[in-house]
């Protein structure tokens, strides 16, 4: 039996109603958000079951706060990959989460990934166990084009990808080099590693990286927000990579 979730917020349901690999249980919305989606072209409304309701009654369905623009989806939760050495023959780059758990960092983070073309993401942390809800939300819709795998044994993913030749890139920010230090060719496959803002990432991740830098910052902050910090290192390897 399906465990149905509730996704809110039109970038995310939208973008959620486009994934036919979405399972769509039923659209909660209200008038005026049924009239802004009848206008897009890419979803057709009546392909699936949904019942106009109030504002009032569709904050009643969500956390307290929730900002649901006026739509609710209930529908099956995000499909995870299941790792194994054959999902990497096409797959060049990968962003790895190490202890990152909050799911508004995950969402940025998800977000920024796919404005710059990344498209995998593996997360140490058990994906079904956090708010896809919010992560979604604080996507805007990017969740959808992504693939989340979990990493339940790292030491042996670690070991994996080096032997299929990613080069592991780690990030923290009392590293010895600069990111401005980093270099490989266009044609290397590499996994960028980060952590969480508060410990980065864990010694036994550390131990595998091959390198590991810092972003360069000049204010007397030295560390930046995960989620800004990744879209900070994005922007850097696509200009120069």
């Amino acid at each position: 039996m399906t465990n149905f979730i509730k996704l809110y917020g039109f970038h995310a349901t939208i973008h959620a109603l486009a994934n036919s690999e979405r399972s769509i249980k039923k659209i909660f919305l209200t008038e005026n958000a049924r009239q802004k989606i009848i206008l897009l072209e890419d979803i057709n409304l009546e392909k699936f079951n949904y019942e106009i309701i109030t504002t009032k009654e569709l904050s009643r369905e969500l956390p307290q706060g929730a900002v649901h623009q006026g739509i609710m989806l209930l529908c099956g939760p995000k499909k995870l990959i299941t790792f194994d050495s054959n999902m990497l023959d096409n797959i060049e780059n990968i962003i790895m989460l190490d202890n990152i758990s909050d799911p508004r960092n995950i969402g940025a983070i998800i977000r920024t990934a796919v404005a710059f073309g990344f498209s995998t993401i593996i997360t140490t942390h058990r994906f079904e166990q956090l708010d896809e809800g919010l992560i979604a939300k604080s996507s805007s819709g990017g969740l959808e084009y992504v693939n989340i795998v979990s990493a339940k044994n790292l030491s042996n993913m670690l070991e994996t990808l080096k032997k299929n030749n990613f080069w592991l890139i780690g990030f923290d920010s009392d590293a010895a080099s600069s990111i401005d230090d980093m270099n490989f060719g266009k044609n290397d496959k590499f996994v960028l590693i980060f952590g969480d803002e508060g410990r980065g990432i864990r010694n036994l991740t550390k131990s595998k990286c091959h390198e590991i830098y810092k972003l360069n910052t000049i204010g007397k902050i030295k560390s930046l927000n995960v989620s800004v910090a990744i879209g900070v290192t994005l922007n850097k390897i696509t200009e120069n990579y």
